[in-house]
């Protein structure tokens, strides 16, 4: 199942930058970046969900902890990268900051939105929230797939109440 996640992820990332960026082209003003922005989030975070959905067999029991590879790859480069370099996520300058652009090349598909508008950007002055902000992207698709999981196992599980028909 973990190599079904890791795929979704990477199928994710290409709906969401090669197949929703490219129509930022159409968009005109502020107010419609920030709406097409959350739009574009909405799909991305709908699949997740799905895919979670999708990949869960109905006939097994619920474990939070099947979804987790995801985040922990993420975590995994996010420490090193934060390691690295705590205070300058700018990998231009050649100052270490490289891992940065390797963290968020595997967060992107979930980070793009919030990369078209000043409005609805991560993008902060202060390191330290973006840097945390940074750390929640890289969660949230394994808890979205877990979501997604969980309503599956647990949709077949409600029954009728017993109500004395024999």
């Amino acid at each position: 199942m973990q190599l079904k996640l890791i795929a979704s992820h990477i199928l994710i990332f290409i709906i969401s930058i090669f197949g929703i960026t490219h129509l930022y082209e159409y968009v005109g003003n502020g107010t419609t970046e920030i709406i097409y922005a959350i739009f574009h989030l909405t799909i991305v975070l709908i699949l997740y969900l799905v895919s979670g959905y999708l990949l869960t067999d109905k006939t097994e029991k619920f474990k939070f902890w099947n979804y987790y590879i995801i985040a922990l790859i993420g975590a995994v480069i996010w420490l090193c990268a934060f390691l690295n370099s705590p205070t300058d996520l700018d990998w231009k300058n050649g100052n270490g900051g490289i891992l940065w652009l390797i963290y968020r090349m595997y967060i992107s598909g979930i980070e793009t939105p919030f990369n078209f508008s000043d409005s609805f950007s991560i993008h902060t002055k202060n390191i330290k929230l973006e840097i945390i902000i940074l750390l929640i992207l890289t969660i949230t698709p394994s808890i979205l797939q877990a979501f997604g999981g969980f309503i599956k196992t647990n949709r077949n599980k409600k029954t009728l109440p017993n109500i004395g028909y024999k």
